[in-house]
């Protein structure tokens, strides 16, 4: 007889557990930590092309330089603001990172500047080009999943020149007040197996007063 109920009771156990199988779904939650973020087209060409230099950002907008006259003296002071995405391990692995700008065909090649470094001593025609020298903010962004560099700073170039009489500075002010120029920006990781190679950018200049 007790045979006989165990046997029951065991029936009705696995007639039970199949109900509850029968009516509860099957779960769909994720084992953690399995999320892989799959850099797109565009992501992927960016972060390929940072570990073989830096890339500087377009995304400031028109670079001022603005105008003024003292006595004979003409001044151009070019406000200088500068955005650079590198490759974490590019960058810290390299000697220094270069960047430079290239005055060529502007009303600034060839004038006299002065520049207040970041340790607050004021240098004339002189400036650093290693990224390491120039007082910058850095940190970490992701795209596509990877972390890189996020590099920006701020810096003033004082160009100035001085004229016979203060009617030539001023109408030398008047006649490059409202021109738009092409710089272009330069920057590589040093050192480099291809000597030649760097990144360059074109930013626009503005000159007002």
């Amino acid at each position: 007889m007790k045979k006989i109920i165990l046997s029951a009771l065991l029936i009705a156990v696995f007639a039970s557990c199949k109900k509850l199988n029968d009516v509860l779904p099957e779960s769909n939650i994720s084992e953690p930590g399995n999320t892989i973020t799959v850099p797109t087209a565009e992501e992927g060409k960016l972060l390929a092309s940072i570990k073989v230099t830096p890339a500087i950002q377009d995304d400031a907008g028109a670079q001022i330089v603005k105008a003024s006259v003292n006595d004979k003296t003409l001044t151009l002071a070019y406000s200088q603001r500068v955005h650079v995405l590198a490759d974490k391990e590019r960058y810290e692995s390299a000697w220094h990172v270069y960047f430079n700008e290239d005055f060529k065909n502007t009303q600034l090649d060839g004038l006299d500047f002065r520049m207040k470094m970041g340790w607050g001593e004021t240098v004339f025609n002189w400036k650093p080009n290693d990224m390491d020298q120039i007082e910058k903010t850095m940190t970490d962004t992701v795209i596509g999943g990877v972390k890189v560099l996020n590099i920006r700073f701020e810096r003033t170039y004082n160009f100035f020149k001085e004229y016979n009489t203060p009617e030539e500075a001023t109408a030398k002010m008047e006649a490059v007040v409202g021109k738009k120029e092409k710089l272009r920006l330069l920057t590589r990781y040093e050192p480099d197996t291809d000597s030649t190679r760097f990144f360059v950018s074109t930013v626009d200049l503005q000159y007002t007063k």
